[in-house]
């Protein structure tokens, strides 16, 4: 069993992305710190050519901060300008703009040694599904221009934001792609909530995140564990019977959200 969520408008996006690129004049890359290689966008790597990308790793409240700065480490040697936020508890404007004004310094250097006017910078965005991208856009933008919503899929079509009168913004859908690299890959983007609870198998995704985790749980077997949280969470019939759907579901909510302590998927 595979994890896979590619709906017809992914594959438009990605077409449409693919043709943006000869368009702007930078590329900003929003990836999940708890998973900086599993949502990476692969039509970046093979299309970006020289373009500069800064790749913004969101959610760095619930990821591991050793693993983050070996990941930022990393990604920066790759060439890449990197930046960790919080979105939520970050002035993001204040972070980012600075970011982005430093990966158009080859643009600006290219229009003074050809003595051009300085003309309007345009850098896109993209992200998997439920990556914070939106609540990006929207603190860079100083309004609300772009759905925030804690679920995959919400953007569904390419939209040119102001962000201010030097830049503007190609927002686009967030986009997974037909087949992950790995197994593993698959796993993470759907512990993560970036895959549609219809694109992978729950009892799979659970398993594998209760066996890479168990030790947070106090190594109990993984029956007495759900159990437990069958019972705290009412979740237990009259009979002693688990609504195991509904707990796992619990179970892999509870993940997302840091319950259990600061969780990094891909790891260096």
């Amino acid at each position: 069993m595979t994890v896979q969520w590619f709906p017809g408008h992914m594959a438009k996006a990605l077409r449409l992305i693919e043709a943006q690129l000869k368009q702007v004049d930078c590329v900003i890359e929003c990836r999940d710190a708890r998973a900086p290689l599993s949502t990476r966008n692969p039509v970046l790597d093979r299309k970006l050519g020289d373009k500069p990308r800064l790749i913004i790793l969101t959610k760095k409240d619930l990821a591991e901060p050793n693993q983050s700065k070996q990941w930022m480490n990393q990604l920066e040697a790759e060439g890449n300008i990197v930046v960790l936020v919080d979105s939520l508890q970050d002035n993001l404007k204040k972070v980012l703009v600075p970011k982005i004004e430093e990966c158009l310094i080859p643009k600006r250097e290219r229009e003074k040694k050809r003595g051009m006017k300085r003309r309007k910078d345009r850098a896109l965005i993209v992200g998997v599904p439920n990556v914070g991208k939106s609540t990006i856009i929207n603190q860079l933008a100083s309004k609300k221009v772009a759905s925030v919503e804690n679920r995959p899929g919400v953007t569904q079509a390419l939209k040119l934001i102001q962000i201010n009168q030097n830049l503007e913004l190609v927002d686009t859908p967030g986009v997974l792609w037909p087949k992950f690299e790995s197994k593993e890959m698959g796993l993470h983007c759907a512990l993560i909530g970036s895959v549609k609870h219809t694109g992978y198998n729950l009892e799979q995704v659970v398993n594998y995140a209760y066996d890479t985790l168990h030790n947070r749980f106090g190594d109990v077997e993984s029956h007495v564990f759900f159990n437990q949280i069958a019972s705290d969470k009412g979740l237990l019939s009259s009979g002693g019977d688990i609504e195991m759907e509904h707990v796992q579901r619990l179970f892999l909510q509870d993940i997302q959200n840091g319950k259990y302590g600061l969780i990094t998927w891909d790891r260096l």
